[in-house]
């Protein structure tokens, strides 16, 4: 090759982020500094192919010349290995083409170092298999699911759940294998990813081959790819834990309806004395029936309303309807006057100026509002009073029962809520425990603020019931 050729062909590829080699036969005429930077060697000093290249590649490459000066052939990319100057090994991906310069043909080498991008792709496969081989050995159900809804990858462990072999359910849309009222949950788990959540865990129904459902919880974060984003998703079954949850709300229920007993006992006592009474008055003739019926029927009312409540507390239901939660206070705030007045606390009740309807379950809602204000009398003193205050914020019902107690310790306050933790000499912790899971299923929230020696506030926010009124 000619001085003039040599340097109209250089000034071309010198500056390429990729070697440049020509051959002639196998001995190199020119090599772009790419070549000499990343085999290491100075400038000139590569003399022949055969000094580069991998010993196992010496055929495949004579016969890819071949086909070069032959036949004039561009040779498919391919991989192979070069040496470089002191022995270490790179991966290369190359393919040749025919140079001709005044009627000589010569052979134009283009490569480029893949050896990171091959080690890349090796740690990837590696951890991909890891991955793979843990998602398909646990119990939990991995899955990755697209922005649109579609199951890109599930984990085989959801055949044990559902009863569907993982590959029949790739590429499928994953609300087909939900229960239609829990298919807004699911959509909020994307929403909330979307707005700038880390992680986002729901609760909801999948739907098992057979027809039925099963309960179970997912937790979704999002997953940024090259050139897209998904959803990674961990779901496990959680009958058994609703069926726990479930009894230990009845063994706490009917461990305040005991305690509540003595209170109502003591209000039906009143009404009971006064009927007692005035019958005796009739039977002696004292006092003329007709004028004491209306009050008898008063009082009789009294027991009906006390018996009512109490039952009402009593009977189980899971139904989540629109429940008014000033009519809820009033129930409980009535049901633990009694046990208020035996330390001659005033249970002060600051009504909302309007109805503030919730989601809820009125047993369960009952039950949060018994365990925090039995909770403010036991620890207030005698002769003080309880505040009881609703209002409405962001949509929110927000509910403050605020005490004159000894207060709790900042270091007691974050364990409030545990299993089994509690601050009382006899108490089992399961009354706030219950509480928190209670308010979480009805999508709310319970915050503590105390300080020893003044008392504390328990503030529990929950979502308002908005009815959609359509034209």
């Amino acid at each position: 090759m000619n001085d003039t050729c040599k340097l109209d062909f250089s000034q071309m590829v010198e500056n390429l982020l990729s070697g440049v080699i020509i051959l002639d036969k196998r001995d190199i005429v020119y090599a772009n500094s790419y070549v000499y930077q990343i085999l290491q060697y100075e400038a000139n000093e590569i003399k022949n192919i055969d000094q580069i290249l991998h010993p196992e590649y010496y055929e495949v490459c004579k016969e890819r010349l071949n086909r070069v000066y032959n036949k004039q052939e561009t040779v498919e990319l391919m991989e192979q290995r070069f040496i470089q100057k002191y022995g270490s090994i790179i991966n290369v991906e190359l393919f040749a083409t025919p140079y001709i310069v005044d009627d000589r043909i010569f052979a134009q080498v283009h490569f480029r170092d893949i050896s990171e991008s091959k080690q890349y792709k090796k740690e990837l496969e590696h951890s991909r298999y890891k991955y793979r081989m843990i998602s398909e050995n646990i119990s939990d159900i991995i899955s990755e699911v697209s922005l649109e809804g579609t199951i890109l990858y599930i984990s085989p462990s959801i055949k044990e759940l559902i009863g569907y072999d993982a590959k029949n359910l790739i590429n499928e849309p994953l609300l087909h294998f939900i229960h239609e009222d829990d298919h807004e949950t699911v959509r909020q788990l994307k929403e909330q990813l979307l707005n700038g959540e880390k992680q986002v865990t729901i609760r909801y129904r999948a739907r098992k081959i057979q027809g039925d459902y099963v309960w179970v919880e997912s937790r979704g974060k999002l997953m940024h790819h090259e050139n897209n984003t998904t959803v990674i998703i961990d779901t496990r079954n959680i009958t058994q834990r609703l069926k726990t949850e479930k009894l230990l709300r009845q063994s706490e229920k009917l461990a305040v309806i005991g305690e509540l007993s003595a209170g109502v006992v003591h209000e039906i006592k009143n009404p009971l004395t006064s009927i007692k009474g005035f019958l005796q008055l009739m039977e002696a003739g004292t006092i003329k029936t007709e004028d004491y019926i209306s009050i008898l029927n008063i009082e009789i009312e009294r027991i009906e309303q006390i018996a009512s409540d109490l039952l009402g507390f009593a009977k189980p239901s899971e139904e989540l309807k629109p429940e008014n939660l000033e009519e809820v206070l009033d129930e409980v705030i009535f049901l633990l006057n009694a046990q208020a007045d035996k330390k001659n606390i005033m249970i002060e009740w600051n009504k909302p100026t309007k109805h503030v309807p919730v989601l809820g379950e009125k047993t369960q809602l009952k039950q949060v509002f018994i365990n925090l204000i039995k909770n403010a009398i036991e620890a207030s003193e005698f002769n003080t009073r309880i505040v009881v205050k609703m209002e409405e914020q962001d949509n929110n019902a927000i509910i403050r029962i605020v005490d004159q107690g000894h207060g709790i310790p900042e270091e007691t306050l974050s364990k409030i809520g545990e299993s089994f933790f509690t601050t009382k000499e006899k108490g089992t912790g399961l009354g706030l425990m219950v509480t928190h899971k209670i308010i979480e299923n009805h999508k709310g929230t319970i915050e503590i603020e105390s300080e020893v020696g003044k008392g504390s506030t328990f503030t529990v926010r929950l979502p308002i019931f908005l009815v959609n009124v359509s034209a």
